[in-house]
């Protein structure tokens, strides 16, 4: 039940933190029985469960960077959502194609940036934790976080005009 609520999520968190999938999905895996088998003793003090196995994986996947060479380049998975709502097989290539177009510069975007605010971006706006949480987490301190966080919004808005530039030249393409 917890497995199947949480696991692909940890998974996703997990990917961001290193790209080795076996390292990760080992990670996840080892959280889940160590709950399990020590289940008896946790405290019923826990606010939120998200946060703990967030908090879980990050440590584990730490202590298993500690033993295994990273040999994968970290990389941003990749969401596809198309709209539902298009008649028209040419309005949703079009769509379509904008769309990943607009994800890859997104990906380069955040790829320039450092892991840590990445991460911290991350926690923040996908997986909805607060500043506090975060920075338990990631294991620094609340200005950090929102340090982490500035920065990165502060290069990605300087690196949007050409985002939407680009993404206005392709439409009128397809206009005209």
């Amino acid at each position: 039940m917890m497995f199947d609520a949480y696991h692909s999520t940890l998974y996703n968190y997990g990917f961001k933190l290193c790209s080795n999938s076996g390292i990760v999905e080992d990670a996840v895996q080892d959280v889940f029985i160590d709950i399990w088998r020590l289940r008896h003793n946790l405290t019923e003090d826990i606010t939120s469960i998200k946060f703990y196995l967030y908090r879980a994986l990050r440590r584990r996947i730490t202590v298993a960077l500690g033993k295994f060479p990273l040999t994968e380049e970290i990389s941003v998975l990749d969401e596809n959502n198309e709209p539902s709502s298009f008649s028209n097989t040419e309005t949703m290539l079009i769509a379509s194609e904008s769309s990943e177009i607009r994800s890859k510069q997104i990906q380069d975007l955040l790829a320039g940036l450092p892991e840590r605010q990445v991460e911290a971006l991350t926690l923040r706006y996908f997986d909805d934790f607060s500043i506090d949480e975060i920075s338990q987490i990631m294991g620094v301190s609340e200005k950090s976080v929102r340090n982490f966080i500035y920065k990165a919004l502060t290069s990605m808005r300087e690196h949007r005009q050409s985002l939407l530039l680009s993404s206005l030249i392709f439409c009128l393409l397809f206009i005209f």
